[in-house]
């Protein structure tokens, strides 16, 4: 979370046990950068976290005074609950010289220790493209999601397969835009509740028309207004500072804002399209504190959870789906551990307080989202660990019961996976199955959101946990950062930056 006054992003602490974060909310917990490479003020940031030889690690994207977009990797002090930073640097330009919008929102995806990262931006044009990291190539340009210049700044992206990609942002008053990665590499942009006219897409002038792709021109996008939609977007007039996106356990997805009326909004995929949701109760889904309010969002949705982080009455609000459909009471984010004494008055501004990130770009909360991910590994792990020694118990009373993949070591099953893992054991080997297939030649495979099996692991998505090697891109060189604690020990002996 970034203060409007002072500009500095503060973090929640990433050792948290409870059911909620503890977020100081002062300097104790605020990250300090280059000063050639701190966050412009006002502007989005991004984030997704994972665990790296039992550490947890921040891996940041903000948008610099240059309007670069930057990385910042941090990993997590358990002792205290404070970041400090990975490396040494720990700090790089990812965007080079590609043209990003000064007031880019952001919004970043892990696919794993292989694929890397995706970072989402708009350009200088309003389309919007995608900054590609993977440990072989390191970080690139990977072209355009759409090429529409969209008239609002939020983008929101989530994945339930590596290869099914979804960004959410919107396309000015009354309308959002929707771009899903297919399998054949190509992304499919619509919106709604009015939708994109269908394109000649091989330029031939027949009659044969199909959905918008990322190679669309820019002026082959139109909305078709002669399909009247029978439903509005609620309180949306193209002004939010923020958009979310969310996975049910059956893939389908959810998009959530603050209206210009100050409440939440969720709309939702039913048979392929989407509609509006009945809002919740005040009780759980409380007004924010401005309208058009900024917020981040993260979910589990193998539990169909999901959190939800705004000001609300002055305090820092989450907002809980514990299950499908079902959505706790609100709470306030604590501030401190209400096991040990609170320290001093917060560092933030008196404006701040009364609602952080009034000046801040899309995204400013995800930090705090981030966090989301550390308690809720360390809450997963008791669970898991409780689970185990349960199982471990019934296995001593009846012979010969096999333990699950995920206790065997080594097993490609873990409890945090970027994917979904299916198989086998076979003699002590774990078989993984063989990718489903589907007919080719057919409109609807290559046009369509194709749900994820059922059957799958339970996945942190935007925050999943793996093991990532950092190769970034400077000003002028490549460097390759250290991928473990005892080779950046090992360099640091040698006299190695």
């Amino acid at each position: 979370m970034q203060d409007d006054a002072t500009g500095k992003i503060f973090y929640s602490l990433c050792n948290s046990n409870g059911t909620t974060p503890i977020f100081p909310a002062n300097e104790s917990a605020s990250f300090t950068f280059d000063s050639s490479l701190t966050p412009k003020n006002g502007t989005s940031l991004t984030g997704v976290g994972y665990a790296q030889n039992g550490v947890n690690i921040a891996a940041m994207w903000y948008q610099n005074s240059n309007n670069q977009i930057t990385e910042a990797l941090w990993q997590c002090d358990p002792t205290n609950g404070h970041f400090v930073p990975a490396a040494q640097p720990n700090q790089w330009i990812v965007s080079s010289d590609q043209p990003v919008n000064s007031s880019t929102g952001l919004s970043a995806v892990n696919l794993g220790s292989d694929s890397g990262y995706r970072v989402y931006f708009h350009d200088n044009h309003m389309a919007t493209s995608v900054l590609q990291y993977t440990p072989a190539a390191g970080w690139g340009v990977d072209g355009n999601i759409s090429q529409d210049a969209v008239g609002t700044l939020p983008i929101s992206a989530g994945f339930t397969d590596t290869n099914k990609i979804t960004a959410v942002y919107g396309r000015g008053p009354g309308n959002i835009e929707v771009s899903t990665l297919q399998q054949n590499g190509e992304w499919v942009i619509t919106t709604f509740p009015t939708p994109l006219n269908d394109v000649d897409r091989d330029n031939d002038n027949t009659t044969t028309l199909y959905p918008a792709t990322n190679d669309t021109a820019p002026e082959d996008f139109a909305l078709n207004t002669t399909s009247a939609a029978n439903w509005v977007l609620e309180g949306w007039d193209g002004s939010a500072k923020g958009i979310g996106l969310t996975f049910n356990d059956d893939s389908t997805r959810n998009i959530f804002y603050i209206g210009n009326d100050s409440l939440l909004h969720q709309i939702s995929e039913v048979n392929g399209g989407w509609r509006a949701s009945s809002g919740q109760s005040v009780q759980s889904w409380p007004t924010a504190d401005d309208p058009n309010a900024q917020f981040a969002t993260t979910f589990d949705f193998s539990r169909n959870q999901a959190w939800i982080y705004y000001m609300s009455g002055g305090n820092l609000t989450q907002v809980y789906q514990s299950s499908k459909n079902r959505w706790d009471p609100a709470s306030a984010v604590p501030t401190y551990n209400n096991t040990v004494a609170a320290t001093d008055d917060s560092g933030l501004s008196t404006g701040a307080k009364a609602g952080i990130g009034v000046g801040v770009g899309v995204g400013g909360l995800a930090l705090l989202a981030l966090c989301v991910f550390f308690f809720l590994r360390r809450r997963r792990g008791k669970e898991q660990k409780k689970q185990a020694e349960a199982e471990a118990e019934a296995a001593a009373a009846t012979a010969n019961q096999p333990q699950p993949p995920s206790l065997f070591p080594g097993s490609p099953a873990p409890a945090y996976s970027s994917g979904v893992v299916q198989g086998q054991w076979v003699d002590g080997q774990w078989i993984q199955a063989q990718p489903q297939t589907k007919p080719d030649g057919q409109w609807q495979e290559r046009y369509s959101y194709v749900p994820v099996p059922d059957q799958q692991q339970p996945v942190y998505h935007e925050m999943p946990n793996q093991e990532h090697a950092h190769e970034v891109l400077g000003d002028t060189s490549r460097r390759e950062l250290p991928t473990s604690h005892s080779e950046l020990e090992e360099g640091r002996q040698e006299g190695r930056p």
